[in-house]
């Protein structure tokens, strides 16, 4: 009978703090799901009512709910688009400039808001955009509106929007960036060989060849988007609702678990259905 070697066991045993904490989060998911299955349950108290569906038709039917899965996608898809063309050319400054000072100062510039608060950030930009903030002042000095006059940049889907492409914008500039420093400059060396322009290299060499890049930025902003609580919270207010925030008061407020687990559940498929979709998409350019 042989013996395992010392070090294979050492690094399961590594494993345990890992597992552990893995099944405490599998067990609470699996505890929410099993309350979107129960008709009625409010905090403190266990689930009760018929076992079924009923939750999910209610939540799937009901425009209220639908509306706010509706929301959810359009301002993530806004988000993603909107993070998507402002990171692209940042990310390709960052890694491509050839000055090392202008590097770092683009660097901390995406990277300081990336690390303060969430909260700080939007209340920031909430002064910005109020109806007597920095934007409105601008236009006003500017004669591009009244001087009593304003435009509506927050309470508004327009203020969400640009709040979800400021939370998500420093995670596609890095993961952007990584794919640009990874990418293979000689492929657009020949085609400048070859007669092609820099628009004409970027446009048929560099993009199609930093697709995988791109749409695992892509998919990491809409996932982050879609699942936004304080966001649209702060600036969207009663205005704006989408799933967290539904979530959230169907839990808090409402006091129905039920629906705001199946709500829960609705948003982990969406997210699992995102990411399986960006997968299929990146084993075929794989493939391509």
């Amino acid at each position: 009978m042989t013996r395992r070697p010392a070090t294979v066991v050492g690094s399961r045993l590594l494993l345990l703090p890992a597992l552990l904490v893995f099944a405490v989060f599998a067990a609470a998911l699996l505890d929410l799901l099993s309350w979107s299955f129960h008709a009625t349950g409010r905090i403190g108290a266990a689930p009760s009512g018929e076992f079924g569906l009923s939750v999910y038709a209610r939540v799937l039917s009901d425009p209220l709910y639908l509306s706010a899965l509706a929301t959810t996608f359009r301002l993530s898809a806004v988000a993603t688009v909107g993070s998507l063309l402002l990171g692209l050319p940042i990310a390709f400054w960052i890694v491509r400039t050839p000055s090392p000072r202008m590097r770092a100062t683009l660097i901390i510039l995406v990277a300081v808001p990336f690390m303060t608060s969430l909260i700080v950030r939007l209340y920031a930009l909430l002064l910005a955009l109020g109806n007597n903030g920095l934007i409105n002042r601008a236009l006003q000095a500017t004669g591009l509106i009244a001087e009593n006059d304003f435009v509506p940049l927050i309470r508004n889907e327009t203020s969400v929007a640009i709040g979800l492409v400021y939370f998500v914008l420093p995670f596609v500039v890095f993961t952007l960036a990584g794919s640009f420093k990874r990418f293979d400059r000689t492929l657009e060396e020949a085609a400048a060989n070859l007669g092609a322009d820099e628009v004409v290299t970027l446009l048929r060499v560099t993009l199609p060849l930093m697709a995988p890049g791109i749409l695992a930025a892509g998919t990491l902003a809409f996932v982050l988007a879609g699942t936004a609580f304080a966001t649209p919270l702060v600036l969207g207010g009663s205005a704006v609702r989408m799933v967290a925030n539904a979530i959230y008061d169907q839990a808090l407020f409402a006091q129905n678990l039920p629906v705001a687990a199946a709500l829960s559940a609705v948003a982990l498929v969406f997210t699992v259905v995102c990411l399986w979709f960006a997968g299929r998409l990146a084993q075929q350019d794989g493939r391509a």
